[in-house]
């Protein structure tokens, strides 16, 4: 009478993969930052006539994952008839890199889960998504300046809703502690992050919560960039702000805002801004051979 479906296309050489859900079990993303469920309203198909869908995109960065699975296995039930359940294949997924050792790893754990007199009530399916490959060459090929052979420290979204911007500024810190910058250098990159995205959840994604703000911090020898990209799609947004008149503002002849993609621009060493028909990027790069307290 209907059935559930999702439904992916992907772009091997990017990255990018658009998916639309007709009431199937969300997938589940790998990330340094843990697992991401890959959300996208719909009804089973069948079910209703005249039904729309809607579509979302991720892009996979380099060794990260899609987890997809049928219900056999979150519905699965133990001798006590409790569920094996969405929170623990989350907490699995998050534990492990991906490839097909995790696959055998959820097998394991629903065998344990179950015991061995388990009576199977239905299919269970497992597929594993990886994207090959060391680097995120060409990961951002859209943006300004990217450089090859950088390492991904860390790729993830956060909801745009205010105050977010401050988790998102957290996070980079963690990712890039390994790097040793100076406290000087790291608090003007955790300032940027913080209004890069600020700008990215109030402008962007006009405050809309379920549009997700995507971060993405890479390094290599030479650099450490972090990319905010929102759903702002073709805005304007000049990669060389005006300098904003303090006296005119303070005069009130000038909106008392306006400063962001100034102090954005004036913390780091390059800010490289890129757009398409659907997202707006902003590139924030500092240069790992200026390390002394002073580089601006």
């Amino acid at each position: 009478m209907f059935v559930t479906c999702l439904y992916a296309v992907l772009d091997p050489t990017s990255g990018r993969m658009r998916y639309a859900n007709a009431g199937h079990d969300v997938p589940y993303a790998w990330s340094t930052a843990g697992p991401v469920e890959l959300r996208a309203r719909g009804m089973p198909l069948g079910l209703m006539p005249g039904m729309t869908y809607e579509e979302k995109e991720t892009t996979l960065a380099p060794g990260q994952n899609v987890v997809l699975y049928s219900d056999g296995l979150v519905e699965a039930h133990n001798p006590q008839r409790a569920m094996f359940g969405f929170p623990r294949l989350k907490d699995l997924v998050g534990t492990h890199p991906g490839g097909g050792e995790l696959i055998e790893l959820l097998l394991r754990e629903l065998d344990s889960f179950t015991g061995p007199n388990w009576e199977q009530e239905d299919d269970v399916t497992l597929v594993i998504l990886q994207r090959q490959g060391g680097t995120v060459e060409g990961v951002s090929s859209a943006v300004n300046g990217a450089a090859a052979g950088e390492r991904l420290l860390a790729d993830f979204t956060v909801r745009s809703q205010p105050g977010n911007e401050r988790l998102a500024m957290q996070q980079v810190a963690d990712a890039v502690g390994e790097l040793s910058l100076p406290p000087a250098r790291l608090e003007r990159l955790k300032t940027a992050v913080a209004e890069a995205t600020m700008n990215a959840i109030e402008h962007g994604n006009e405050n809309r919560a379920e549009l997700p703000v995507a971060i993405r911090v890479t390094a290599s020898e030479e650099r450490v960039a972090v990319q905010v990209t929102d759903r702002g799609g073709e805005r304007a947004i000049p990669e060389n702000p005006e300098t904003p008149d303090l006296e005119a503002k303070l005069a009130g002849l000038q909106k008392p805002r306006g400063w962001g993609l100034y102090v954005i621009k004036n913390m780091v060493d390059e800010m490289h801004v890129s757009s398409d028909s659907t997202h707006h990027t902003v590139e924030l790069v500092l240069r790992l051979a200026d390390r002394g307290e002073g580089a601006a």
